[in-house]
Protein backbone atom coordinates (compact mmCIF):
# COMPACT_ATOMS: atom_id res chain seq x y z
CA UNK A 1 0.00 0.00 0.00
CA UNK A 2 2.87 2.27 0.78
CA UNK A 3 4.14 1.54 -2.58
CA UNK A 4 1.34 1.93 -4.07
CA UNK A 5 0.56 5.63 -2.87
CA UNK A 6 -2.45 4.05 -0.51
CA UNK A 7 -1.00 4.81 2.76
CA UNK A 8 1.59 7.56 3.51
CA UNK A 9 4.01 6.71 6.77
CA UNK A 10 6.06 8.18 8.97
CA UNK A 11 7.71 7.17 12.39
CA UNK A 12 5.05 8.91 14.12
CA UNK A 13 1.81 7.79 12.38
CA UNK A 14 0.24 7.60 8.95
CA UNK A 15 -2.93 8.53 6.57
CA UNK A 16 -4.47 7.03 4.27
CA UNK A 17 -4.82 8.73 0.95
CA UNK A 18 -7.92 9.02 -1.41
CA UNK A 19 -6.79 6.09 -3.11
CA UNK A 20 -5.74 3.97 -0.45
CA UNK A 21 -9.56 5.08 0.49
CA UNK A 22 -10.73 3.65 -2.83
CA UNK A 23 -8.37 0.69 -2.62
CA UNK A 24 -10.11 -0.85 1.14
CA UNK A 25 -13.60 0.27 -0.09
CA UNK A 26 -13.16 -2.25 -3.34
CA UNK A 27 -11.67 -4.41 -1.11
CA UNK A 28 -14.59 -4.28 1.74
CA UNK A 29 -12.85 -2.34 4.73
CA UNK A 30 -14.99 0.20 5.79
CA UNK A 31 -13.96 3.08 8.51
CA UNK A 32 -15.59 5.87 10.01
CA UNK A 33 -13.44 8.87 10.41
CA UNK A 34 -12.68 8.55 14.11
CA UNK A 35 -12.87 5.77 16.40
CA UNK A 36 -13.39 6.01 19.73
CA UNK A 37 -11.00 2.97 21.24
CA UNK A 38 -8.56 4.98 21.77
CA UNK A 39 -5.93 2.94 19.17
CA UNK A 40 -3.86 5.04 16.66
CA UNK A 41 -5.47 5.46 13.45
CA UNK A 42 -2.58 4.20 10.81
CA UNK A 43 1.07 3.84 12.09
CA UNK A 44 4.11 1.33 10.88
CA UNK A 45 5.26 -1.34 13.34
CA UNK A 46 8.25 -4.08 13.45
CA UNK A 47 7.09 -7.39 13.75
CA UNK A 48 8.97 -8.75 16.69
CA UNK A 49 9.08 -12.26 15.70
CA UNK A 50 9.18 -12.20 11.65
CA UNK A 51 11.51 -8.60 12.22
CA UNK A 52 9.70 -6.61 9.36
CA UNK A 53 7.56 -3.70 9.18
CA UNK A 54 3.40 -4.27 9.13
CA UNK A 55 0.63 -1.89 9.47
CA UNK A 56 -1.09 -1.49 12.88
CA UNK A 57 -3.46 0.88 14.26
CA UNK A 58 -6.91 0.91 13.14
CA UNK A 59 -6.07 0.82 9.28
CA UNK A 60 -4.05 -2.45 10.38
CA UNK A 61 -7.04 -4.25 12.51
CA UNK A 62 -9.20 -3.53 9.65
CA UNK A 63 -7.45 -4.98 7.43
CA UNK A 64 -6.43 -7.98 9.34
CA UNK A 65 -10.26 -8.32 9.98
CA UNK A 66 -11.49 -8.64 7.04
CA UNK A 67 -8.68 -10.95 5.69
CA UNK A 68 -10.17 -13.40 8.76
CA UNK A 69 -13.52 -12.91 7.15
CA UNK A 70 -11.93 -14.11 3.39
CA UNK A 71 -10.03 -17.10 5.19
CA UNK A 72 -9.55 -18.96 8.33
CA UNK A 73 -8.13 -18.90 11.85
CA UNK A 74 -6.54 -22.24 13.30
CA UNK A 75 -8.66 -23.01 15.77
CA UNK A 76 -7.26 -21.84 19.40
CA UNK A 77 -4.33 -20.10 17.90
CA UNK A 78 -3.21 -16.62 17.02
CA UNK A 79 -2.36 -18.59 13.17
CA UNK A 80 -3.95 -18.15 10.15
CA UNK A 81 -4.38 -21.40 7.43
CA UNK A 82 -3.12 -18.90 3.64
CA UNK A 83 -4.69 -21.68 1.16
CA UNK A 84 -3.13 -21.94 -2.56
CA UNK A 85 -6.19 -19.60 -3.57
CA UNK A 86 -5.30 -17.04 -0.81
CA UNK A 87 -1.81 -16.53 -1.55
CA UNK A 88 -2.70 -16.13 -5.28
CA UNK A 89 -5.59 -13.19 -3.68
CA UNK A 90 -2.76 -11.50 -1.79
CA UNK A 91 -0.35 -11.31 -4.43
CA UNK A 92 -2.85 -10.22 -6.58
CA UNK A 93 -4.56 -7.75 -4.67
CA UNK A 94 -1.51 -6.95 -2.30
CA UNK A 95 1.87 -7.40 -4.70
CA UNK A 96 2.85 -10.42 -2.00
CA UNK A 97 4.69 -12.93 -3.65
CA UNK A 98 3.41 -16.80 -3.10
CA UNK A 99 5.50 -18.65 -0.23
CA UNK A 100 6.95 -21.32 -1.58
CA UNK A 101 6.00 -24.78 0.67
CA UNK A 102 8.07 -27.80 1.34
Amino acid sequence: MLARGQIELDQDGGTVTEAGHDFLNSFGVTFGPTTPTGRLFCRPCLDWSERRPHLAGVIGVALTCRCFELGRRIDGTRAVAITQKGQQGFQKVFGVPAVERS
